[in-house]
């Protein structure tokens, strides 16, 4: 009843709406920096506030807006004039555009599950980049609240009852789980040395969890193809050698990223239309 309401409003007001989820998203984008930066190092994400990583300055509001911020000050503290990267900037955005397409493409309960999932992806793939590590809260955590999330929403499953959808969360767990973890045990053994970590096997559960066991073929198959041109893009253009380690995690929560906005239906259509190209339209 109160999704049904909620949709009701949303369609009725939809630029608005979409407005105010891109401002909403990009403040969450900013604490989201926050995470990344924080929690790697054992710190808490809510207290102190915001402080200048250089000179330990509080950052105040008016340099705290999310992109406008950044923009305003040329990629530089307030403070201190100490140049900010501008992943900070480029996270606020993309944060800011996921909220209103998530609304726009789903039903307004099944967006907010979908964009928490992302956001939880994201701040592990930004960790990962940095330190080559994925913590368990969003590995097992991120499972658990998969799970969670099946039980409590069975249309996250496409399904209408709870016992089908928890099924459909567990089921998609341990397949995620399964399957990576023979890959490493296979990659390992053929390249005799570690093929990725077991943070990666636990992500791809807890994508399992959140979206089922077809995501999981969708996202294997997708995110070794996007790493491996990325590796091969780097090769050629001279910033990797051969058995340079990349992390992992990034590529699977963007193969995850594609599954929702629709990869899984492009990849079906793409494996019908080469049957037909191929003359096996007729094939069993």
């Amino acid at each position: 009843m109160l999704s049904a309401l909620l949709l009701m409003v949303i369609q009725q007001h939809l630029w608005p709406w979409l407005l105010f989820l891109f401002v909403a998203g990009g403040c969450i984008g900013s604490f989201l920096n926050v995470c990344v930066y924080r929690i790697p190092l054992g710190r808490s994400i809510v207290h102190p506030g915001s402080a200048c990583a250089a000179c330990g300055a509080p950052i105040p509001a008016k340099w705290n807006l999310p992109m406008i911020s950044w923009l305003w000050l040329r990629g530089r503290a307030g403070c201190c004039g100490v140049r900010i990267d501008a992943r900070y900037f480029w996270v606020e955005l993309l944060a800011a555009l996921l909220l209103p397409a998530l609304f726009f493409h789903y039903p307004p309960v099944t967006a907010a599950i979908y964009a928490f999932f992302l956001y939880g992806l994201l701040v592990a793939s930004l960790i990962d980049i940095d330190h080559f590590l994925i913590p368990d809260r969003f590995t097992v955590g991120g499972a658990l609240l998969g799970l969670a999330a099946s039980l409590a929403w069975p249309p996250l499953h496409g399904q209408t009852t709870l016992r089908a959808s928890f099924d459909a969360g567990l089921g998609g767990l341990f397949v995620g789980a399964f399957l990576l973890w023979l890959v490493v045990v296979i990659g390992s053994k053929a390249l005799k040395k570690e093929a990725m970590g077991l943070g990666d096997v636990k992500l791809l559960a807890a994508i399992g969890a959140f979206l089922g066991w077809q995501a999981v073929l969708f996202v294997i198959g997708a995110s070794s193809f996007l790493g491996s041109f990325f590796g091969v893009a780097m090769l050629l253009r001279g910033r990797q050698s051969w058995g340079s380690r990349l992390p992992y995690g990034p590529f699977l929560a963007l193969a995850a990223l594609l599954w929702i906005f629709g990869g899984g239906e492009g990849a079906v259509r793409l494996i019908v239309w080469w049957r037909h190209s191929m003359g096996l339209a007729g094939a069993p």
